[in-house]
């Protein structure tokens, strides 16, 4: 499948969290996310800044043979502080559920292929605890009921809500089994998948990152 999704430990104080979703199906879709993965260990590895990361990443895409050439990428540093750095290579936002509001962390540049010279940018959300970040890809909010009417970002974003105060697990399950219900259990058409952090708390003789993650099996 085209879907991708990594979570790079880059030392006790900071983790890596991607997720992308390569165009097409099949083989060429497979080959491509591969070497998105590969670019991302690759540039972690060298401590490249992330936006130096992506930059190369899209001219990997760029000039790849494959049919399969357009990726979109969220990428992001996640501190044990709650500092969130990030980069949106034209992913479906992520959101971040707070008590009272979400928030989109929104596109920062195109999708990865296009242009060789396309230009990036960084965004910053800080995650406070108990706050949940939610990554996801295409085939969760376009799921689609008996209507042809869509899932939708409002309506996972009301999920999200409904179950903040659970466990990243939890809120998985939740998220997977609403789309289900909307759709009335039809064979996904797209693949999908989603990656839920929630932010808990750490002792304060803890000096390292301290986050729940719950990934399910891709669709």
């Amino acid at each position: 499948g085209g879907d991708f999704y990594d979570l790079i430990p880059m030392s006790d104080q900071i983790v890596g969290i991607a997720i992308a979703d390569a165009s097409g199906h099949g083989l060429p879709a497979a080959l491509q996310v591969r070497d998105v993965y590969t670019g991302l260990r690759m540039g972690v590895a060298r401590d490249f800044k992330i936006v130096r990361t992506v930059e190369r990443l899209n001219r990997i895409i760029h000039e790849s043979r494959l049919t399969s050439k357009f990726v979109s990428l969220f990428y992001g540093e996640l501190e044990a502080s709650g500092n969130f750095i990030y980069v949106n290579a034209g992913h479906n936002p992520p959101i971040v559920a707070r008590e009272r509001e979400s928030i989109l962390l929104r596109q920062t540049g195109m999708v990865l292929g296009p242009s060789r010279d396309a230009a990036y940018s960084r965004g910053f959300v800080t995650l406070d605890v108990g706050d949940v970040l939610v990554l996801y890809t295409d085939g969760i909010v376009e799921a689609t009921d008996a209507r042809d009417q869509e899932f939708g970002i409002d309506r996972l974003k009301r999920v999200i809500a409904q179950n903040r105060d659970r466990t990243a697990d939890e809120i998985v399950n939740a998220i997977l089994q609403g789309v289900a219900a909307f759709t009335r259990g039809a064979v996904p058409q797209d693949d999908r998948t989603l990656l839920v952090i929630r932010r808990g708390t750490v002792p304060a003789s803890e000096k390292r990152l301290s986050a729940e993650v719950a990934i399910p099996a891709q669709g």
